[in-house]
């Protein structure tokens, strides 16, 4: 049973998680509510109820050890690393701090973080599809970052994104318009909810942002890249947010996983068929 289970999760259907917000609201990755305290739900056992349908949970992280909390804070892809006397910390990327950087002394035990932790969509990727057809644009597909270089980006990774850009295009930001070999992209369906449907949460598709650190491959209205005829280009829904192709460019053939077919957990306004 389970040599079966991994054969068809190798090659057929995997599960895999939405870990950040570049997607949304389409997908959810991590997100965080502010609350101080327990409430009457997050005692046992109706946390675990919880946990189990919603992936929803109150966390609190308390300082291991005594001391002031360091003024630099490092931040990952998924949280923010901070550092009280001498000992690191982890703690959700969007989850507030109840202490200053750099001035507030700390004593061991001190709840430094909390919030209402809600974690992210779980998907089903069908990984057989692409054999017997081409990636479309429009879809919702995971693809392997072992191609990719570039900062924040782990090579041993996977990536979730909407397939924006086909082999050979060349493709241009024109907020908040896609435009793909001159024309503007509102075909199919997904392209023109994301401009039209602002009170869903949309914003169309954004310039990447500009520090030493990350070059673009389109950062101004009238840069123009071209795709590889073997690529494809990535980009996530919640564009002011999402580390995506208008910074590295177009994902090779061979690194495509598969596209996304359902959000299989947690229970939410988004289970069911991703579109």
């Amino acid at each position: 049973a389970v040599a079966v289970a991994m054969g068809f999760r190798t090659y057929f259907i995997q599960p895999f998680k939405i870990p950040t917000g570049s997607m949304q609201p389409t997908l959810y990755g991590i997100t965080v509510k502010n609350q101080v305290g327990k409430k009457w739900h997050d005692h046992f056992p109706i946390s675990l109820f919880n946990l189990a349908l919603f992936g929803d949970r109150y966390m609190e992280v308390r300082a291991k050890a005594s001391g002031v909390v360091s003024s630099q804070v490092d931040m990952s892809e998924d949280n923010l690393l901070v550092s009280v006397g001498g000992v690191r910390h982890v703690v959700p990327r969007d989850m507030p701090l109840y202490v200053s950087p750099g001035y507030t002394p700390v004593i061991k035990g001190q709840v430094i973080a909390c919030g209402r932790l809600r974690l992210g969509d779980h998907i089903f990727v069908n990984k057989l599809r692409y054999h017997f057809r081409r990636p479309a644009r429009g879809d919702i597909f995971v693809f392997s970052t072992k191609g990719i270089t570039y900062p924040r980006i782990r090579p041993d990774s996977f990536y979730i994104k909407r397939l924006a850009g086909m082999p050979g295009e060349t493709i241009q930001i024109d907020p908040p318009y896609l435009v793909a070999n001159g024309q503007r992209v509102t075909e199919p369906y997904p392209f023109k909810r994301l401009v039209e449907e602002t009170s869903a949460g949309y914003h169309g598709y954004q310039l990447p942002r500009h520090d030493a650190s990350t070059p673009t491959v389109l950062g101004t209205p009238s840069t123009t890249y071209r795709l590889p005829d073997d690529a494809y280009l990535p980009l996530g829904d919640n564009t002011g947010f999402s580390l995506d192709g208008r910074y590295f460019g177009g994902v090779k053939q061979d690194d495509v996983v598969g596209p996304a077919f359902a959000v299989y957990w947690p229970i939410s306004p988004r289970w069911g068929l991703v579109k």
